[in-house]
């Protein structure tokens, strides 16, 4: 094999998994048929979850200079004309005050606005450290696959050279427009929905956003052209640089070509001025999708990332997901490649990560949806638009009506930017690759809003909730999601429970090869529980174990010793690596 993976793609899934390889040893091959990294800030709203995965491969910090704070995301605002009336705001992506708590009790991670076109080369560069080579400028052109490996045809469009590269599997991460899944004849589900335009642009626009900060500022007044209806402001770098979304009237997925000139004034226009020099870096037609594909696998080639999960920018669930996706993927053919699992491991994939990508998709357009009703209730036409402002300044009870409808609509949006749920809420119950006991009962939680609320379990499956340890009173507080990851197993017990790390110690030391660590919580253990949240949280006795697999999520839980510890960690393990 001249590669033991070969990933096509070096966006956020591609150069993700690169970077999680790297970390556990595995050097891949990555193929871009760009020239470079991205060229435009693209995707930007990076969640606590997606946080935690570039924590975990040890550039959290990195990105978080290159990235804008919380306090920069505070709004979504939704106005007439940036010098205009604004109709409302929302607190957004963790700043409602009420709400804060959630979020800080969530993930040791903070959300923050960092642009793709300035997290791609932290991840690229960081991936190359560690052996991953990077091909742009290639194009991938054919693949074949048989039971010893899969054999990749590539072109280099420099010096229109065509070659082949073996290696053991085959990452497909290369967007919505998958080469790799087309090769692969995967089918994909659903629909194109719409298209719409995007203008990068330098402009100081600090007088109009400053006082009310957000990442996201839409305009829709009666005066904009059918290719424009609705813009959106969406912050790049605080407040002088922007990609301006413009969605046309209609959803016909008509083509349309504006001029610079036809571009700058209707910025304008949506500024409600023309002194604001712009400076128009870029501009790009993107489509709306509602798409899905069937499966993720076939045989040695594995697909994430936008290839497999197509959908608007609402809640800003795309390549958060990315990153998702690819961290479950990586630790998983790293132990394959190094034997330390079957290859029947990989068939998780798809049972784990597809679940999670049907929902984003669905939730995505259906936030367009709420969007376009948000807008019906203000008015799309100059006469529908004053009838609904004078009734919304109405003292009656077609006003009081009116106020009602907006409030709800507005409420709908909400689901938008104040979603932590749909953000942290990925449970993996129905896997193979993780193990309930038959007496062991899944948590309900049918009284929670799925979207917005926090679902805290450490039932196999649920991700690992998020507590401050410290090893003693003169030591800095580490979260449990700091002791589990870094590509291995951890099992968290208390007081009773030395059988559980004596056997973590033993199956350690095995020629097996797996990476399994222990630790004690509580009195007299390794870590303090700070706060006394993890003896209300961990759902097993003191001398119980909770085991968490590489990528945070709980792969089995036993709920107090064991005669037979070490053979009964042992079966679990074999069982959740495809043995």
């Amino acid at each position: 094999m001249d590669f033991p993976v070969v990933i096509i793609g070096t966006g956020p899934s591609g150069a993700t998994a690169a970077l999680h390889l790297g970390r556990l040893g595995i050097k891949s091959l990555v193929i871009s048929r760009h020239r470079g990294t991205a060229n435009t800030p693209r995707a930007h709203i990076f969640n606590q979850r997606a946080m935690e995965v570039l924590r975990d491969a040890g550039i959290e910090d990195q990105c978080y200079e290159s990235a804008s704070s919380m306090e920069h995301m505070a709004h979504s605002s939704f106005l007439d004309k940036l010098t205009g009336q604004e109709y409302g705001r929302l607190w957004a992506w963790g700043n409602k005050p009420k709400q804060k708590g959630e979020y800080e009790l969530a993930s040791p991670c903070r959300m923050s606005d960092l642009p793709q076109s300035h997290l791609e080369p932290i991840l690229v560069e960081e991936a190359k450290k560690l052996g991953a080579e990077f091909r742009f400028y290639t194009d991938f052109i054919r693949l074949d696959q048989n039971d010893s490996g899969v054999s990749t045809i590539l072109r280099d469009r420099n010096t229109d050279t065509t070659y082949t590269v073996r290696s053991s599997y085959l990452v497909g991460a290369d967007g919505a427009r998958s080469s790799v899944l087309n090769a692969l004849a995967i089918p994909i589900s659903g629909r194109q929905v719409n298209t719409a335009f995007n203008v990068h642009i330098l402009a100081d626009l600090t007088k109009y956003i400053s006082h009310r900060p957000g990442s996201l500022n839409w305009i829709l007044n009666t005066e904009a052209p059918d290719w424009s209806a609705v813009g959106n402001f969406r912050m790049v770098r605080p407040w002088t640089e922007w990609v301006v979304s413009m969605h046309p009237a209609t959803k016909d997925g008509a083509r349309f070509e504006p001029t610079e000139e036809d571009v700058i004034n209707r910025l304008h226009q949506m500024i409600g001025t023309n002194t604001v020099p712009i400076k128009v870096l870029s501009t790009f037609e993107w489509t709306i999708n509602d798409q899905v594909a069937d499966y993720w696998q076939k045989n040695r080639v594995l697909c994430i990332g936008d290839a497999v999960h197509r959908h608007p920018p609402i809640n800003g669930l795309g390549s958060n997901t990315c990153l998702s996706d690819a961290f479950n993927l990586a630790w998983k053919l790293a132990y394959v490649l190094k034997g330390i699992a079957k290859p029947a491991l990989l068939e998780s994939l798809s049972k784990e990560r597809k679940p999670i990508g049907d929902n984003i998709v669905r939730r995505a357009n259906s936030g367009m949806e709420a969007h376009r009703a948000l807008w019906s209730v203000i008015g799309l036409t100059p006469a529908d638009r004053a009838r609904a402002l004078a009734l919304l300044g109405e003292d009656s009870s077609a006003g009081r009506s009116k106020r009602e409808d907006w409030s709800n609509a507005l409420e709908a949006i909400d689901a938008e930017v104040q979603a932590l749920g749909i953000q942290m809420n990925q449970i993996y119950s129905d896997s193979p690759s993780v193990i309930a006991e038959a007496d062991d009962i899944a948590p309900s939680f049918t009284s929670l809003d799925p979207i917005k609320d926090l679902m805290i379990s450490t039932y196999p499956g649920y991700h690992l909730p998020h507590v401050w340890l410290a090893k003693d009173g003169q030591s800095p507080r580490q979260s449990t999601l700091d002791l589990a990851g870094q590509g291995r197993f951890t099992l968290f017990t208390g007081v009773g429970g030395d059988d559980w790390i004596s056997a973590a110690k033993s199956l350690a030391a095995l020629s097996w090869g797996i990476d399994i660590v222990g630790y004690k919580i509580g009195f007299g253990g390794d870590y303090l529980d700070c706060y006394r949240e993890w003896a209300h949280i961990r759902g097993v006795d003191e001398d119980g174990v909770v085991l968490v697999r590489p990528d945070h999520f709980v792969a089995w839980r036993y709920p107090h010793r064991s005669e037979s510890s070490e053979e009964q960690l042992r079966c679990v393990l074999q069982k959740i690596l495809g043995f």
